[in-house]
């Protein structure tokens, strides 16, 4: 994706360049007929010209807003994918029950949190939030000094709320709650939020028509590597593999909230499956080639007519016209059929690289990890 303020000449002329330059020489041979070997019949009235132009600024402006849509809607897609990942990473961590292993005394043992922003959240420094009865009554506003004000009738019971205190003997975890969760780190949250990184990078290179394998095996298993290499869509095949993966660790669980739980992890999976079919759908279904030859052939007609219809009024000048009004057409046409594929690895290409290396950071950073890839930078205004 070009990314620079100022557009590279090596791009624009890698686009332009030879069309402009082959009309531009047209240009040349008819005004030199016309002025100097006095062949008058090269002139044409200028009123068709000036209507083809308007039409096929028409055609070209319908084909590139197609284009761009196509373009938007790809960068959307991988937008979610990063918010997708992110949110499978955190209920990952959040929602995997933490298996304690007991020490030698038969006390359990809690694993210790992901990063220092977990461990802040699952051992806070301060007293436990504890229910206690409060002087708050249920409905209650505050007066202008900020006061809250007990609306209750008198002898009504007062409202079980919160307070930070120290709770309880008997005060055990709030109902609803599986028992482990927010502890720590086990060995199947690690893997399943590797698989993930694994995923965008194998999407990414899936719809790139790249091998996958040297991006993803940092992030594998010889194993599950050796079992991916049988599979038509790697992509696919990490996300049923990552779905049974969380159907065997909520399989130990005793506790009816798994149910809950488990849906939610699922909803973010298919969420990713709806992000890779919508992908695919727009590699594999083009413009309709309409679309691509009937504006290219036109472009090519009309610069053609062009130096015909403006060297009578224009003379010598007729070949600097032209360059300038080739570069514009040629350039829309150009720019059109570029963007129309986002995922071609090119210029104007959706930065799925530099997409896959944000959510390897952040997923990694959420496991506390600190030794992490550095952001990928723009290279000579260009991202990819």
């Amino acid at each position: 994706m070009i990314v620079g303020r100022m557009l590279s000449w090596r791009i624009v002329l890698r686009y332009t360049g030879l069309p402009v330059a082959l009309h531009v020489v047209l240009a040349l041979a008819i005004a030199f007929g016309y002025e100097v070997l006095g062949a008058k019949w090269l002139s044409v009235p200028a009123l068709p010209v000036t209507v083809l132009a308007a039409a096929l600024g028409v055609l070209l402006a319908f084909r590139n807003n197609s284009a761009y849509e196509r373009w938007w809607e790809a960068r959307t897609l991988w937008g979610g994918i990063v918010n997708s990942s992110r949110t499978l990473a955190r209920q990952v961590i959040t929602f995997l029950p933490a298996p304690r292993a007991r020490r030698s005394d038969g006390t359990l043992e809690t694993p210790s949190a992901a990063s220092r922003l977990v461990q802040m959240a699952v051992q806070p420094e301060g007293p436990a939030l504890a229910p206690v009865w409060s002087q708050v009554g249920d409905g209650a506003v505050r007066d202008q000094f900020g006061k809250a004000r007990d609306l209750r009738k008198p002898g009504a019971p007062r409202a079980n709320l919160a307070t930070f205190e120290h709770p309880p003997a008997d005060w055990e975890h709030p109902r609803g709650v599986i028992t482990g969760v927010f502890e720590g780190i086990t060995e199947d949250a690690r893997e399943l939020i590797y698989a993930q990184i694994g995923f965008v990078n194998a999407l990414r290179c899936h719809l790139r028509r790249q091998d996958p394998f040297p991006e993803i095996t940092p992030f594998f298993r010889p194993s599950m590597l050796e079992a991916l290499r049988d599979e038509q869509n790697v992509p696919a095949a990490i996300l049923l593999w990552m779905s049974t993966r969380m159907r065997r660790v909520y399989s130990d669980i005793e506790h009816p909230e798994k149910v809950y739980l488990r849906v939610a992890m699922d909803e973010t999976l298919t969420d990713l499956t709806n992000h890779l079919g919508a992908c695919e759908r727009i590699k594999n279904t083009p413009l309709p080639r309409q679309y691509d030859i009937l504006p290219h052939a036109m472009v090519r007609a009309y610069l053609t007519m062009l130096p015909l219809g403006v060297v009578a009024d224009l003379g010598v000048l007729t070949p600097l016209v032209t360059a300038i009004i080739a570069f514009l057409f040629i350039a829309m046409d150009a720019v059109g059929r570029d963007v129309e594929d986002p995922f071609e690895d090119g210029v104007s290409d959706t930065p799925m690289t530099a997409l896959c290396r944000t959510i390897e950071i952040n997923l990694r950073q959420m496991l506390g990890e600190t030794e992490l890839p550095p952001p990928l930078q723009p290279r000579d205004g260009l991202l990819y």
